[in-house]
């Protein structure tokens, strides 16, 4: 999985920022989806603490829509015991996504479980996380990072500055950690998230532990504009080996870190800090 690493922050003695104008960030952190949810940014508390209030209805009308735990209409779906087509219409609109998803990486990505029945499940963190974001930039906001799951989605800066000549960049990076899959208590890799502000940046990584899968790869991550993009093809890479990683990275532009099974690491052209597969 990912995980967002605090960036250090320069203070005088007592305490303040070097640079007065720029507030603090922030964080807050609550639970959603049976996960934890994080939302980060350089804003004043009190602010920050309205638009998490906004964020947060996203995720429990996501929970409202689809269900999470064990209930709601993916889970009834899921079991059989609903059919798509008596189904709410943000729920059809999902299925929809999935099968387009399915169409692009040529069935590596999947809505239906091994077994036969239709499976959404793999879709609705991203929705929800895209969604959170967009609600962000809704209220106008440039600089800001939501986690949930282990994945990102990010824009702008933790610690914007205003941008020189041409150089769109405000600030340091927005940084993330992606576990070692053989020790949750270490990090494969520390990765720069160069979210501008408004345009988003995305990282999400998927696990092939316990799934009941057989799978290329023990764990994928993507690097991707958006969230739901860096989330479908890391399960489908995950899926489908070598052949969906070219596919991907040439039909989407991502850039990918894979860790196969014997625990070696590879990663893509476009990986920061990385050597070329």
């Amino acid at each position: 999985m990912s995980t967002p690493i605090d960036t250090e922050r320069q203070f005088d003695a007592d305490g303040e920022s070097e640079d007065p104008a720029v507030p603090r960030l922030a964080s807050r952190v609550f639970e959603a989806l049976g996960t934890m949810v994080s939302i980060s940014a350089p804003m004043d508390p009190d602010e920050l603490d309205a638009a998490v209030q906004t964020v947060r209805r996203v995720f429990v009308e996501t929970e409202e829509y689809f269900g999470v735990g064990g209930r709601g209409s993916v889970e009834s779906l899921r079991r059989g015991e609903t059919e798509l087509r008596y189904s709410h219409h943000r729920l059809r609109a999902l299925y929809e996504q999935a099968v387009g998803w399915r169409n692009a990486t040529e069935g590596a990505f999947t809505p239906h479980a091994p077994d036969g029945p239709v499976d959404l499940r793999g879709l609705v963190k991203g929705w929800a996380i895209a969604h959170a974001g967009q609600a962000m930039m809704d209220l106008q906001l440039p600089h800001w990072s939501v986690t949930a799951g282990g994945d990102v989605l990010c824009s702008g800066s933790p610690f914007p500055a205003e941008p020189t000549g041409a150089d769109p960049f405000y600030g340091r990076h927005w940084r993330a950690g992606i576990t070692d899959p053989f020790d949750a208590a270490a990090l494969v890799a520390d990765v720069p998230l160069a979210g501008t502000p408004g345009f988003t940046a995305a990282l999400a990584t998927s696990s092939g532990h316990g799934d009941g899968r057989p799978n290329a790869y023990l764990q994928v991550s993507v690097l991707a504009e958006d969230i739901v993009t860096a989330d479908v093809l890391s399960k489908a890479i995950l899926a489908g080996g070598p052949s969906t990683l070219d596919a991907a990275v040439r039909e989407f532009g991502i850039a990918v870190m894979v860790c196969g099974h014997d625990g070696e690491l590879l990663a893509s052209a476009g990986w920061p800090l990385q050597a070329p597969l």
